[in-house]
C-alpha cells in the first residue's frame, strides 16, 4: 500500500486506513475471510484459487500517476509504430528474427490500421520516482476484469475505502479499466463493419450486415486456460454494454459459409487471448486454421490482432532506442521517454556492443563478468518463466546460460534494477492484522491508444507474477485537496 516512492500524501492515507483496520480488531479477520469468499463468488479466481490479495489498494500520489499515464501513452504510440513497421521494414524484421510462420502471421494484410489495441506495460516505480518499463505484455494481458471487481469488493467490505470518497484533505480516484476495453471493442467492431461492408470489403459475399443490434464477441484462448473466470467477468461487462459475448477455445472455431462461427453462430469480433504459439501449434485443432483464414479474409474483426506480437517480444526493448531505428521515433518527447524509462537492454550475443556505462566491449564477456548487475530472460516467454536474476543465480548456471544462448537471438540481457518493496496490510493465519513487506511492480494498461488504469502485482519473490503465486491489487491515486 505504501512504497519507497511514497510521500506524505500516500503516507497520510495509509495511516488513516491502517488505523481504521486496527479499530476493527478481530472483525478484521472475519472481513478478510468474507472478502475471499466474495472474490470466489465473483470469479476473481486464477487456476481454481482465489487470487491472493491484501486489505487495501495500492496508493500512488496523483502527480506520479500522471507521469505514468503520460509515459504509457507516449510509449504506446511508439510501440504501435514498430508493430506497423514490421510489415515493410526489412531491417526490423531481420533484427527481431521471428520464426517464419510467426512472421507471416504478424504480416497478414490488416483490415484496420491500429495493431496495438491492448497492452499492459509492466514497470518498476523506483525509489527516486523514476518509471522503468521492463516488459510489454501485448499478447494476452490479464487483470482487466479481475481488478475492477476486486476494487468493488474492497470498497464493499472495508468502509474506510468507500468510493467515491473524500478523506478530508485527501481525494482518492480509481480508474476503471473495463469501460476502456468496451469502448475500444465497440470502435474496432464499427470500423471493421464499415470496411467489410464497403466497396472493397467482403461483406456482401459473406452476408455481413452493415449494422448489428448486438454484435457477437467471443473471447478465444486454449481449452486449458486458467483465466476462464476472468473471461466470464469480461463477457458479463460486454453483455451489459449491448454485446452478445461468450468465451470459447480455439478448437471450437469453425468456418461456415465463409464466416468464423462458434456452435453454429457467426462471430463478429474475436477478442484474442490465445498466444501466437497456440494459434500456430501444429497439433492445434482446425479451429486455429479457421481463425487465421477468417482474419486473413477480413471475415471477422479481431480485438488484439496478431501484429501486437511484435511489441510483446522482449527484443524490442533492445531495439526501441537503437540508432538504426531512430526513424521510428518522432520528436524529442518520444526520444526522451524512451531514453528515460527503458533500462539498458541488449539481445544476448557475442561481439561488440555499447555497455551500460556507455563504453564499447564484447557483450557476452561483459555479461559473464557482471552477473550481479544483470538479468537474463528469454525473448518470447511469459509468466516470469526462466527469468534469471544474476545475483540470485549460481555462477556455473549463469555461465551455462550465456554459453547456451549467446548468439541464438532468443534471449536478452537487461540491467538489474532493485525490485521495489512496499508495506501492505494483510491477515495472518490467526486472523490478526499484520503489515507485510512485499516486492511489487506496477502494470498500467493502454487500451485503444490511451492510458486505461493500472494494477499492482505483489510477491514475496523478486520475480513477480500472478501465475507464479503472486497477488494482485487495484491502484488508486491520492492527492491533497
Amino acid at each position: 500500500m505504501t512504497s519507497p516512492a511514497a510521500n506524505d500524501t500516500t503516507d497520510a492515507f495509509a495511516s488513516r486506513h491502517f488505523g481504521a483496520l486496527e479499530l476493527l480488531g478481530d472483525e478484521c479477520g472475519v472481513l478478510a475471510l468474507a472478502m475471499r469468499d466474495w472474490m470466489v463468488e465473483h470469479d476473481v479466481v486464477f487456476a481454481d484459487h482465489a487470487i491472493p490479495f491484501v486489505m487495501a489498494p495500492h496508493c500512488i500520489e496523483a502527480t506520479t500517476m500522471a507521469r505514468v499515464q503520460h509515459a504509457v501513452e507516449v510509449l504506446t504510440r511508439v510501440l504501435d509504430r514498430f508493430c506497423t513497421a514490421y510489415r515493410t521494414d526489412v531491417g526490423l524484421r531481420r533484427a527481431l528474427d521471428l520464426p517464419t510462420a510467426e512472421s507471416e502471421l504478424v504480416r497478414i494484410e490488416p483490415t484496420l490500421d491500429d495493431p496495438l489495441q491492448l497492452c499492459r506495460l509492466d514497470a518498476f516505480l523506483m525509489d527516486d520516482g523514476r518509471i522503468q518499463f521492463l516488459e510489454f505484455n501485448a499478447e494476452s494481458p490479464a487483470g482487466i476484469g479481475y481488478t475492477d471487481v476486486m476494487f468493488d469488493g474492497l470498497v464493499e467490505h472495508f468502509t474506510s475505502l468507500q468510493y467515491p470518497r473524500d478523506e478530508g484533505d485527501l481525494v482518492l480516484a480509481y480508474e476503471r479499466i473495463t469501460p476502456h476495453l468496451i469502448r475500444t471493442v465497440r470502435d474496432v467492431e464499427a470500423r471493421w463493419r464499415a470496411w467489410t461492408t464497403g466497396p472493397e470489403g467482403p461483406g456482401s459475399a459473406l452476408g455481413i450486415p452493415t449494422a448489428c443490434e448486438r454484435p457477437y464477441v467471443v473471447l478465444i484462448d486454449t481449452a486449458d486456460s486458467p483465466s476462464v473466470p476472468e473471461f466470464r467477468i469480461i463477457c458479463t461487462a460486454l453483455e451489459a454494454a449491448g454485446f452478445d459475448a461468450a468465451y470459447a477455445s480455439l478448437d471450437e472455431l469453425r468456418r461456415i459459409d465463409g464466416r468464423l462461427s462458434v456452435q453454429g453462430r457467426a462471430v463478429d469480433i474475436v477478442y484474442r487471448r490465445a498466444l501466437v504459439e497456440d494459434v500456430l501449434d501444429p497439433y492445434a485443432s482446425p479451429g486455429a486454421a479457421a481463425l487465421i483464414a477468417a482474419v486473413r479474409e477480413g471475415a471477422v474483426a479481431m480485438f488484439n490482432p496478431f501484429p501486437a506480437r511484435v511489441a510483446n517480444n522482449k527484443k524490442l526493448l533492445a531495439l526501441i532506442g537503437a540508432p538504426e531505428f531512430a526513424h521510428l521515433l518522432e520528436g524529442d518527447e518520444e526520444r526522451g521517454i524512451v531514453a528515460d524509462t527503458i533500462p539498458w537492454t541488449r539481445i544476448l550475443a557475442h561481439g561488440g556492443s555499447t555497455l551500460p556505462d556507455g563504453s564499447a566491449g564484447d557483450l557476452a564477456a561483459y555479461v559473464r563478468a557482471h552477473r550481479d548487475d544483470l538479468v537474463l530472460k528469454p525473448a518470447s516467454d511469459y509468466g516470469g518463466h526462466n527469468v534469471h536474476l544474476g545475483r540470485l543465480t549460481d555462477v556455473d548456471v549463469w555461465e551455462a546460460l550465456v554459453d547456451a544462448h549467446a548468439g541464438t537471438g532468443e534471449w536478452i540481457v537487461q540491467l538489474y534494477l532493485d525490485v521495489p518493496t512496499g508495506r501492505f496490510p494483510a491477515i495472518d493465519d490467526e486472523g490478526h492484522l499484520v503489515v507485510h513487506e512485499r516486492h511489487f511492480n506496477i502494470n498500467p494498461f493502454a487500451i485503444g491508444g490511451q492510458y486505461a488504469g493500472m494494477i499492482t502485482r505483489i510477491s514475496t519473490e523478486p520475480v513477480i507474477n500472478v501465475s507464479a503465486g503472486g497477488g494482485l491489487l487495484p491502484c488508486v491515486s491520492v492527492a491533497r485537496r
